[in-house]
């Protein structure tokens, strides 16, 4: 993963966001990048809780703010923080102050843990609303790293839709293979057409009644698309040449249930993709159907973005943040959200 400055990584201090810090930390020390840790004590429940308890917020947060400095403390002391790396501590919403810190950053990467618990268990609701939102709003790459594996990736897997996003990602996880030495995955998932499917008036000419032309179409196509697939990685040829690299085409009736099958069945540890394309796979993987298609996805994620993504409003934070408090192991400076 080259060309990387700033890394933003969101610290709840749970098991899955220590580890999705590793990752952080291991991808900032590969290009040099400085890593910006942030852990928001969401305002909203603060004032419940305060407010239950018949406590004002303002007095309440200096014991807050001390509290989250000792873990943040604890956490610089396991060595999970890269030379020059600050862990910032603020109140408010935690979607709209990580969008904020990734834009305040220039951030080219989010990194946010993912817990095994949501992933894996039957019914799993898959990444939360902080986690979806920033999906879909952070101008950046955000990368849901899965509890329980904080190593290299061993096995990745990169789905194309042949758009340039799509090849963003590739390129992406070609750097992850070619730093972690993963066997690599490219695939595309064709659908088939449906014999049931109404064709009057189809530009093609195609009418019930003639599925043996609908299929003729179909094979020529799907025949078409390995040698389409071949051309598109060429201007990566160099690159993949030390690599064990496999190019796959399957057939599934869904993109996001197809990819999420090819994930799981080659046992992939990170998943690379484009959130917007041609088969505009942002909706099969971000809209109605990504939660389903990550909470069934056993590994960790990478959602590249196009170039021009811009993130839209959060909600507005429930309490107005202090001062920037940050530990760090290089020199103390302060960012203002």
């Amino acid at each position: 993963m080259n060309a990387l400055r700033n890394i933003v990584a969101g610290l709840d201090f749970s098991p899955a966001s220590k580890e999705a810090l590793d990752q952080a930390a291991r991808i900032a020390a590969w290009n040099g990048a400085t890593l910006h840790v942030l852990h928001v004590v969401d305002g909203s429940m603060l004032n419940s809780v305060l407010g239950f308890l018949g406590l004002g917020t303002d007095q309440s947060w200096d014991a807050i703010r001390d509290d989250a400095l000792r873990l943040a403390k604890q956490v610089a002391a396991e060595g999970r923080l890269t030379e020059g790396a600050r862990v910032d501590v603020h109140v408010g919403s935690p979607i709209d102050l990580l969008v904020r810190a990734v834009k305040a950053h220039a951030a080219d990467l989010l990194v946010l843990g993912i817990h095994k618990s949501d992933r894996d268990g039957p019914g799993g609701g898959g990444p939360g609303p902080v986690a979806t939102a920033c999906l879909r709003h952070a101008p950046t790459k955000v990368l849901l790293a899965r509890e329980g594996h904080s190593g290299p990736y061993k096995s990745v897997v990169a789905c194309t839709d042949f758009s340039d996003t799509s090849f963003q990602a590739i390129q992406m996880a070609v750097r992850v293979a070619q730093r972690d030495k993963s066997a690599l995955r490219i695939m595309h998932v064709a659908m088939p057409p449906r014999m049931d499917m109404a064709y009057v008036g189809h530009p093609l000419g195609i009418w019930p009644g003639q599925p043996l032309k609908v299929m003729e179409m179909w094979n020529s196509y799907r025949s078409s698309l390995q040698p389409q697939l071949e051309k598109f990685v060429e201007p990566l040829k160099h690159e993949m040449s030390a690599l064990n690299v496999t190019l796959d085409i399957i057939e599934h009736e869904h993109y996001g249930r197809g990819i999420t099958a090819y994930a799981k069945e080659h046992k992939a540890d990170l998943l690379v993709l484009g959130n917007q394309g041609k088969t505009n796979l942002r909706y099969a993987l971000l809209g109605s159907t990504a939660e389903r298609a990550l909470a069934e996805l056993p590994c960790s994620a990478l959602v590249v973005k196009p170039v021009e993504t811009t993130a839209a409003p959060t909600e507005a934070s429930t309490h107005p943040a202090p001062p920037a408090q940050g530990v760090g192991t290089g020199s103390p400076g302060r960012w203002q959200m």
